[in-house]
Protein backbone atom coordinates (compact mmCIF):
# COMPACT_ATOMS: atom_id res chain seq x y z
CA UNK A 1 0.00 0.00 0.00
CA UNK A 2 1.45 3.56 -1.22
CA UNK A 3 -1.28 5.42 -0.33
CA UNK A 4 -4.67 6.20 1.90
CA UNK A 5 -7.52 9.08 1.23
CA UNK A 6 -10.60 10.19 2.91
CA UNK A 7 -12.03 11.79 0.04
CA UNK A 8 -12.31 11.97 -3.89
CA UNK A 9 -9.92 14.71 -4.35
CA UNK A 10 -7.03 13.09 -2.14
CA UNK A 11 -8.11 9.60 -3.96
CA UNK A 12 -7.26 10.97 -7.29
CA UNK A 13 -4.19 13.32 -5.81
CA UNK A 14 -2.84 9.81 -4.44
CA UNK A 15 -3.00 8.02 -7.58
CA UNK A 16 -1.61 11.17 -9.53
CA UNK A 17 1.23 11.37 -7.44
CA UNK A 18 1.93 7.46 -6.64
CA UNK A 19 0.39 5.60 -9.98
CA UNK A 20 -0.26 2.62 -7.96
CA UNK A 21 -0.79 -0.81 -10.51
CA UNK A 22 -4.09 -0.51 -8.78
CA UNK A 23 -6.22 1.37 -6.58
CA UNK A 24 -9.39 0.35 -4.63
CA UNK A 25 -12.27 2.66 -4.23
CA UNK A 26 -14.57 2.79 -1.63
CA UNK A 27 -18.11 3.02 -2.92
CA UNK A 28 -19.08 5.63 -0.98
CA UNK A 29 -15.95 8.02 -0.57
CA UNK A 30 -17.05 11.29 0.04
CA UNK A 31 -17.09 13.31 -2.97
CA UNK A 32 -18.15 9.99 -5.42
CA UNK A 33 -16.41 6.78 -6.30
CA UNK A 34 -17.81 7.08 -10.25
CA UNK A 35 -16.02 10.59 -10.36
CA UNK A 36 -12.49 9.38 -9.02
CA UNK A 37 -12.64 6.44 -11.48
CA UNK A 38 -13.01 8.52 -14.23
CA UNK A 39 -10.43 10.67 -12.88
CA UNK A 40 -8.44 8.27 -12.47
CA UNK A 41 -8.71 6.95 -15.67
CA UNK A 42 -7.63 9.93 -17.14
CA UNK A 43 -4.79 11.28 -14.88
CA UNK A 44 -3.46 7.79 -14.26
CA UNK A 45 -3.74 5.62 -17.01
CA UNK A 46 -1.92 2.91 -16.01
CA UNK A 47 -3.55 2.58 -13.27
CA UNK A 48 -6.14 -0.16 -12.22
CA UNK A 49 -9.51 0.29 -10.54
CA UNK A 50 -11.04 -2.09 -8.14
CA UNK A 51 -14.15 -0.82 -6.40
CA UNK A 52 -15.38 -2.25 -3.17
CA UNK A 53 -18.94 -1.95 -2.67
CA UNK A 54 -21.33 -2.11 0.24
CA UNK A 55 -23.44 -4.59 -2.09
CA UNK A 56 -22.91 -5.79 -5.45
CA UNK A 57 -26.09 -3.76 -7.62
CA UNK A 58 -25.85 -4.17 -11.56
CA UNK A 59 -26.23 -0.58 -11.73
CA UNK A 60 -23.58 0.20 -9.46
CA UNK A 61 -21.61 -2.41 -11.34
CA UNK A 62 -21.94 -0.97 -14.43
CA UNK A 63 -22.03 2.81 -13.48
CA UNK A 64 -18.02 1.49 -12.59
CA UNK A 65 -17.26 -0.07 -15.22
CA UNK A 66 -18.40 2.67 -17.40
CA UNK A 67 -16.31 4.83 -15.58
CA UNK A 68 -13.43 2.72 -16.29
CA UNK A 69 -13.15 0.28 -13.07
CA UNK A 70 -11.89 -3.28 -13.82
CA UNK A 71 -12.77 -4.76 -10.32
CA UNK A 72 -16.39 -4.73 -8.28
CA UNK A 73 -15.90 -6.46 -5.06
CA UNK A 74 -18.28 -6.60 -1.84
CA UNK A 75 -16.74 -5.30 1.39
CA UNK A 76 -17.90 -8.74 2.58
CA UNK A 77 -15.77 -10.10 0.25
CA UNK A 78 -12.44 -11.79 2.83
CA UNK A 79 -9.52 -10.43 2.44
CA UNK A 80 -8.52 -13.65 0.32
CA UNK A 81 -11.30 -12.12 -1.96
CA UNK A 82 -9.72 -8.88 -2.01
CA UNK A 83 -6.20 -9.95 -3.18
CA UNK A 84 -7.23 -12.64 -5.65
CA UNK A 85 -9.43 -9.91 -6.93
CA UNK A 86 -6.76 -7.35 -7.06
CA UNK A 87 -4.11 -10.26 -9.02
CA UNK A 88 -6.74 -10.66 -11.57
CA UNK A 89 -7.27 -7.20 -12.21
CA UNK A 90 -3.51 -7.09 -12.36
CA UNK A 91 -3.43 -10.24 -14.82
CA UNK A 92 -6.19 -8.67 -17.69
CA UNK A 93 -9.34 -9.84 -16.19
CA UNK A 94 -12.17 -8.25 -15.08
CA UNK A 95 -13.15 -9.12 -11.26
CA UNK A 96 -16.69 -9.37 -10.77
CA UNK A 97 -18.22 -11.59 -8.46
CA UNK A 98 -20.03 -14.36 -10.35
CA UNK A 99 -23.39 -13.67 -8.97
CA UNK A 100 -23.59 -10.67 -10.19
CA UNK A 101 -22.42 -12.24 -14.00
CA UNK A 102 -26.15 -12.98 -14.63
CA UNK A 103 -28.00 -9.75 -13.42
CA UNK A 104 -25.31 -8.06 -15.90
CA UNK A 105 -26.27 -10.21 -18.95
CA UNK A 106 -29.52 -9.89 -18.08
CA UNK A 107 -29.00 -5.76 -18.16
CA UNK A 108 -26.87 -5.95 -21.06
CA UNK A 109 -29.77 -7.78 -22.80
CA UNK A 110 -32.13 -4.90 -21.99
CA UNK A 111 -34.29 -7.43 -19.16
CA UNK A 112 -34.06 -4.69 -16.94
CA UNK A 113 -36.25 -2.08 -19.11
CA UNK A 114 -39.60 -0.96 -18.23
CA UNK A 115 -42.06 1.00 -20.32
CA UNK A 116 -43.03 4.33 -18.83
CA UNK A 117 -44.74 7.42 -20.28
CA UNK A 118 -42.90 11.22 -19.41
CA UNK A 119 -45.32 13.88 -20.49
CA UNK A 120 -46.98 11.13 -22.72
CA UNK A 121 -43.97 10.10 -24.64
CA UNK A 122 -43.25 6.27 -24.23
CA UNK A 123 -39.68 5.46 -23.09
CA UNK A 124 -38.07 1.88 -22.35
CA UNK A 125 -36.36 2.79 -19.22
CA UNK A 126 -33.91 0.92 -17.32
CA UNK A 127 -35.40 -0.12 -13.38
CA UNK A 128 -32.92 2.49 -12.03
CA UNK A 129 -33.49 5.33 -14.30
CA UNK A 130 -37.52 4.84 -13.19
CA UNK A 131 -37.05 4.38 -9.66
CA UNK A 132 -35.35 8.33 -10.38
CA UNK A 133 -37.93 8.83 -12.83
CA UNK A 134 -40.42 8.20 -10.00
CA UNK A 135 -38.44 10.25 -6.71
CA UNK A 136 -37.92 13.38 -9.24
CA UNK A 137 -41.91 13.35 -9.77
CA UNK A 138 -42.38 13.14 -6.17
CA UNK A 139 -40.38 15.93 -5.65
CA UNK A 140 -37.21 15.22 -4.02
CA UNK A 141 -33.82 16.71 -5.07
CA UNK A 142 -30.84 14.84 -7.01
CA UNK A 143 -29.13 14.81 -3.25
CA UNK A 144 -32.35 13.53 -1.73
CA UNK A 145 -32.69 10.71 -4.81
CA UNK A 146 -29.18 10.15 -4.09
CA UNK A 147 -29.73 9.04 -0.20
CA UNK A 148 -32.80 7.35 -0.97
CA UNK A 149 -31.08 5.01 -3.55
CA UNK A 150 -27.69 4.47 -2.05
CA UNK A 151 -25.56 6.17 -5.13
CA UNK A 152 -24.38 9.50 -5.71
CA UNK A 153 -25.65 12.35 -6.75
CA UNK A 154 -23.26 12.04 -10.31
CA UNK A 155 -24.84 8.32 -10.70
CA UNK A 156 -28.40 10.02 -10.24
CA UNK A 157 -28.16 12.98 -12.81
CA UNK A 158 -26.66 10.62 -15.25
CA UNK A 159 -30.11 8.32 -14.90
CA UNK A 160 -31.62 11.65 -15.15
CA UNK A 161 -29.68 12.55 -18.46
CA UNK A 162 -30.71 9.66 -19.83
CA UNK A 163 -33.92 10.09 -19.40
CA UNK A 164 -33.80 13.53 -20.92
CA UNK A 165 -32.02 11.99 -23.85
CA UNK A 166 -34.43 9.21 -24.21
CA UNK A 167 -37.20 11.77 -24.28
CA UNK A 168 -35.30 13.95 -26.57
CA UNK A 169 -34.93 16.85 -23.61
CA UNK A 170 -31.84 18.78 -23.19
CA UNK A 171 -31.41 18.63 -19.45
CA UNK A 172 -33.11 18.46 -15.90
CA UNK A 173 -35.11 21.75 -16.50
CA UNK A 174 -36.75 20.39 -20.03
CA UNK A 175 -37.11 17.42 -17.70
CA UNK A 176 -38.84 18.48 -14.98
CA UNK A 177 -41.03 20.54 -17.27
CA UNK A 178 -41.95 17.40 -18.91
CA UNK A 179 -42.52 15.45 -15.81
CA UNK A 180 -44.76 18.10 -14.06
CA UNK A 181 -46.91 18.45 -17.05
CA UNK A 182 -47.54 14.31 -17.12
Amino acid sequence: MVAEASDAAGAVAAAERHHPGVCIVDASLPGGAIVVIRRIADRAPGTLVVVLAPVVAPEGLLAAVRAGASGYVPKTATGKGLVRAVEAVLAGQAAIPRAAVASLIHEFRGGGRQRASVGGLPLSLTAREAQVLELLRDGLTTQQIARELGVSPVTVRRHLGGVAAKAGKRGRADLLRLVNVA
